[in-house]
């Protein structure tokens, strides 16, 4: 049979050209794309580096408008925004104009807004209150990244007025023991000057009698105001009274108590504090042996409610919130020289969210000096400090640290002694050191010539002598505390203490607590053009910039005021506002605190 041979060609077929075509086509187009998408990525990355350039500028220019006067960063830029444009070496926001365009394709607008704050010092977007320390820059530079798609670049930030000097108020009863006559002056902290005096609101309208007798102010970290707690006297009747500052006028004034006795009219059975919500709350006295409270919110003022039987008449009256929370402690020294505590649980309003706990002392030297006081650590908020006397003829400070478990409750340690002075225990004061877990006690003894004695303490409690811890010997002799102590609130390595000597001229030592130390000498508060009579009685209030404002009452019912600089050691003779000041000249009485000092906290 014959073979047929076949012939197989090495040419390509029409069809096999055509698929060859067009997966040419195929992945030629793909490495088109690739490379033309790869240069559109390459100019929007481009795009976006210099946007995000022209922002950053913005943002370091608003900076600087800050640093210049930070009142410059106006709400009234939120809504349209602004450009900004450098006058001389520095910047500056336009005038006209909401916006800058660079290159012809970049928009940069500038926003400034007011930030506001809830009840607890969050930033919220809406409900809150505006903080005026604080402003939101936000820069958005916008562009068109080709024809069909528009793109942006959007940082925020937030400014504060850091170099705020924060100002303060005083208050001061200013109609003897006859009118109802309480004053106020405000201390400017930009300008370090104060403004004239003004009235507190009148607190009945009906009668002009109702005297001052002591006073205490508090400020609010959450909005600007202030709250004033007083105890009135017109020869029969004892009341106390809170009113509100709201910024610009005193108002929404509250009774709170009232009985008629003529009995125990040096004391302060009465305090306040703010929580951590917002809510002020006075503790108080209506002369029986059940404490009062009541809570102001902002708004109005709740009613009252009753707290646990504590077993006497207060006297003496320390309330303070536990940092950060809505936890207080409230301390009691009653008119049978008993010592109790109670705490609230930062719950309801109710007297169910008190706890009475064991009396800590059924006895002391007297019923009518200020021998209890209590205060939380700034640098452990869960720990507090109690000090009181526990016997008619105590010569020692007793001290007990509560910890603070969290849920609303705690614990007491042990107590602590001193060691025995060489008389009766008298007025004291204890206060907490920023930065390490110490306190600082002292008192004003009962001898005849009264001796300030000064001690210190760890959290165990144990109690340590300090070197030099006699003051004075021969300070004023009155019931009311003569001297008052105060740490730095930068650092909490100083503490200083102004007292009497008895005579017109306050003195003023220092103490090292990295060495435990007082002063040998003390510095004398120079008193001119003025001459005061003996000073009698002192209080001190510290500031985060570590100025210290004194305040010092004296025996012509004066009370003036000076202003230590504790970084410089040094009283300020400079501006005038700060250096030695007389305000007002008709207190109600020498043992009484009829005067009181608050610095902003916003």
């Amino acid at each position: 049979m014959k073979k047929i041979k076949t012939c197989q060609s090495s040419g390509f077929s029409v069809i096999e050209i055509l698929l060859a075509a067009a997966l040419f086509l195929i992945f030629a187009s793909g490495a088109v794309g690739i490379v033309i998408y790869g240069n559109r990525m390459n100019l929007l990355g481009e795009e976006q580096a210099v946007a995000t350039q022209f922002a950053n500028e913005g943002i370091e220019a608003i900076r600087s408008i800050k640093n210049q006067n930070f009142t410059t960063l106006s709400n009234t830029y939120c809504a349209t925004g602004s450009g900004i444009q450098k006058v001389g070496s520095v910047w500056a926001l336009k005038a006209t104009g909401t916006s800058d365009t660079f290159d012809t394709i970049y928009n940069r607008v500038i926003k400034i807004c007011d930030v506001q704050r809830d009840a607890s010092g969050n930033i919220v977007a809406s409900g809150g209150t505006d903080d005026p320390y604080l402003k939101k820059v936000t820069t958005t530079v916008s562009w068109n990244a080709g024809t069909t798609r528009a793109d942006s670049v959007v940082l925020s930030t937030y400014y504060t007025n850091w170099k705020k000097k924060k100002g303060g108020m005083l208050v001061y009863g200013n109609g003897g023991t006859t009118t109802d006559a309480v004053s106020y002056k405000l201390w400017d902290g930009a300008t370090q000057t104060w403004g004239t005096a003004g009235s507190l609101a009148d607190v009945d309208g009906a009668s002009t009698n109702k005297a001052l007798r002591t006073v205490r102010v508090y400020a609010s970290s959450t909005r600007d105001e202030k709250i004033a707690v007083g105890r009135y006297y017109n020869g029969t009747t004892q009341y106390i009274y809170t009113q509100v500052w709201n910024g610009s006028a005193w108002g929404n004034v509250q009774l709170l108590s009232s009985w008629t006795a003529a009995t125990f009219l040096d004391v302060r059975n009465f305090d306040g504090t703010y929580l951590a919500n917002g809510d002020f709350m006075v503790v108080f006295s209506d002369n029986t042996t059940l404490p009062k409270m009541r809570t102001w919110n902002g708004s109005a003022w709740s009613a009252q409610v009753s707290m646990q039987d504590v077993g006497g008449i207060p006297n003496y009256i320390v309330a303070s919130a536990r940092p950060s929370t809505n936890e207080v402690m409230a301390a009691f020294f009653d008119q049978q020289s008993d010592t109790n505590t109670e705490y609230f649980n930062g719950g309801s309003y109710l007297t169910a969210s008190w706890t009475l706990h064991t009396e800590h002392a059924a006895a002391a030297p007297v019923a009518t000096e200020q021998l209890v006081d209590f205060t939380w650590s700034p640098n452990t908020t869960t720990k507090g400090a109690l000090i009181y006397t526990d016997s008619g003829s105590d010569k020692s400070i007793d001290i007990k640290i509560w910890t603070a478990n969290g849920s609303g409750s705690g614990s007491w340690t042990a107590v602590a002694n001193t060691t025995n002075q060489s008389n009766n225990v008298g007025a004291l004061q204890i206060i907490g050191r920023p930065g390490a877990d110490e306190f600082v006690a002292c008192d004003k003894d009962s001898n005849g010539s009264p001796r300030i004695i000064c001690y210190e303490s760890n959290m165990t409690p144990v109690w340590t002598n300090p070197t030099n811890p006699q003051l004075i010997s021969g300070s004023d002799a009155g019931i009311q505390r003569s001297f008052d102590i105060g740490f730095e609130q930068v650092g909490g390595t100083q503490a200083i203490s102004v007292y009497s000597d008895n005579t017109g001229v306050p003195k003023l030592k220092k103490y090292n607590a990295s060495t435990n130390t007082w002063d040998v000498s003390a510095t004398s508060i120079a008193t001119s053009p003025f001459t005061p009579g003996v000073i009698k009685a002192v209080r001190i209030e510290p500031r985060t910039e570590d100025d210290v404002m004194i305040l010092m009452m004296d025996a012509n019912l004066d009370v003036y005021s000076s202003v230590w600089d504790i970084t410089n050691d040094i009283i300020y003779t400079t501006p005038a506002g700060k250096a030695f000041s007389q305000h007002g000249t008709n207190g109600s009485a020498v043992t009484e605190f009829w005067f009181d000092f608050e610095w902003d906290k916003i």
